[in-house]
């Protein structure tokens, strides 16, 4: 095993140590495989110490003109995730992929550089994460909210639930999983609050 692979097992099992979503941990790991891969195809690096900002600017460079599912974290992915069959196959990959992509391998670095001490210099603390333009989404018009909740319907628990947890993400923007663990004690029915807990931002 290679240091930098010993490295990316220990930041993985700190990360399942503070009970991260399944979605997040598989996003680090495939990000940080495939960063991997490179500085090992492209450096010839396999130690976290070698990795200096440069490779990462040469990594974004590289994700810019690379294809989408070029690249795969495991060979064996390969044929299971069948990626020629896909529509978006060879296109480009968008500026919020490669800013998730940056995002995660400063996480990684950061554990390295401030909790584990294992490397002296943050080779990552001067990289920029690429600007990603937000695309407004479209909001829904009255008239389109007024026959969302008319189609539900009320004579049964969970019927009546369902519009209710839709009103509730509708008014507050909280998230899904926000709003499903929330318990009784979180409610404050006086002044009509709800205290989330575990709230992302």
């Amino acid at each position: 095993m290679t240091d930098i692979q010993f490295q990316l097992d220990n930041f993985m099992l700190y990360c399942s140590s503070k009970n991260l979503s399944r979605k997040t941990l598989a996003s680090y790991e495939q990000t940080l495989k495939l960063f991997m891969l490179y500085l090992k195809s492209e450096f010839q690096i396999e130690e976290v110490k070698k990795v200096q900002t440069g490779h990462m600017r040469h990594y974004i460079k590289y994700l810019r003109e690379r294809r989408k599912y070029t690249g795969v974290a495991a060979s064996s992915l390969k044929h299971s995730n069948n990626p020629e069959g896909r529509k978006d196959y060879k296109s480009e990959i968008s500026t919020t992929t490669i800013s998730n992509y940056v995002r995660n391998i400063k996480v990684f670095f950061n554990y390295l550089y401030q909790v584990e001490k294992e490397i002296n210099k943050n080779p990552m603390e001067n990289i920029e994460n690429p600007k990603v333009e937000r695309k407004l989404k479209q909001t829904l018009l009255p008239n389109q909210l007024k026959g969302i909740f008319n189609y539900f319907e009320s004579s049964t628990f969970h019927r009546y639930r369902n519009p209710v947890i839709t009103r509730l993400l509708l008014d507050t923007g909280m998230r899904i999983g926000e709003c499903l663990s929330i318990l009784p004690e979180n409610i404050d029915f006086q002044h009509k609050s709800i205290d989330v807990i575990n709230a992302k931002n």
